[in-house]
């Protein structure tokens, strides 16, 4: 999902949270099928030698992001990679199923619409964060014959995307040094899988560690780390301060990378660092 590494916890879990987008209600979303504030102007279609991301098709080129998300394009003249409908509407709701695109799954609206395609976005701020474009054409008796399918997807980088997105998923979203939101590439933490019973436990990377941190890990779970939890703690003198806060704490790692310290400079949580790979089926 391009979301950089998708933590040790199991990529299966993760990715199905990402897909499906399950809970969060919130008023800002609406329905797909709205108009965006802002249409878009520009083609439907782009070959991969004309986009700006190849991988992701005209799709890509609609998208104004700081960091690059993932994207898609299925430009095969016959389309054979998933189920057509009788909709664009339809064609959303069956490419939800069948996770065909990444990023939120509500929220999408109209910007433009032709005979035979439709682009949905997904704006934060009046900016569009999210594109799918769905194509009326061609596609195989197994697909269920010539309809509506999605053609190309892009996203930027969760961070980007709506909080009531990014909290439904369990994906927490840090800021940088200067307040701005720093991209999943750099930093993310996630809530524990609920299917381990893992939910209480949140766990955090950084580009440059090759391990994750964990808030409070289960009794059983003791092994797999060097240093215990300790929910109160004082911060060390040499705590390196990495510069990322969220939700009011701080983030400093220390000198041996061997915990993680959040909260005040006060008063901080330790969380160990792996010592071996955690995974969970």
């Amino acid at each position: 999902m391009g979301m950089g590494r998708l933590l040790t916890l199991g990529v299966a879990a993760v990715v199905t949270l990402v897909v499906c987008g399950c809970g969060g209600d919130s008023d800002d979303k609406v329905s797909a099928g709205e108009p965006a504030s802002h249409p878009y102007d520009g083609p439907l279609f782009l070959s991969r030698e004309d986009a700006v991301h190849p991988g992701a098709g005209a799709a890509g080129d609609v998208v104004h992001c700081r960091t690059w998300g993932d994207g898609g394009f299925r430009d095969a003249a016959v389309y054979a990679d998933g189920a057509t409908a009788d909709s664009p509407q339809q064609a959303l709701a069956t490419a939800q199923s069948e996770m065909i695109f990444g990023g939120a799954q509500e929220g999408l609206l109209v910007a433009k619409q032709t005979q035979d395609r439709v682009l949905y976005v997904l704006q934060v701020g009046g900016v569009v964060k999210q594109a799918v474009i769905v194509h009326d054409g061609p596609a195989t008796e197994g697909a269920g014959g010539a309809g509506w399918h999605v053609e190309s997807w892009a996203q930027c980088d969760y961070s980007e995307l709506p909080r009531w997105f990014t909290d439904s998923i369990g994906l927490q979203i840090w800021t940088d040094a200067d307040g701005r939101p720093a991209p999943t590439s750099t930093i993310q933490a996630w809530t524990g899988p609920e299917h381990c019973d893992w939910q209480s436990m949140t766990f955090l990377t950084l580009d440059e560690e090759q391990s994750s941190y964990v808030r409070d890990p289960l009794p059983e779970l003791h092994d797999y780390f060097a240093e215990p939890y300790e929910p109160h703690t004082e911060l060390p003198a040499d705590a390196i301060d990495t510069g990322f806060s969220r939700a009011g704490k701080h983030l400093w790692l220390s000198s041996d990378r061997q915990q993680a310290f959040v909260g005040t400079a006060d008063d901080v949580e330790a969380w160990p660092r792996e010592t071996k790979g955690l995974g969970c089926e």
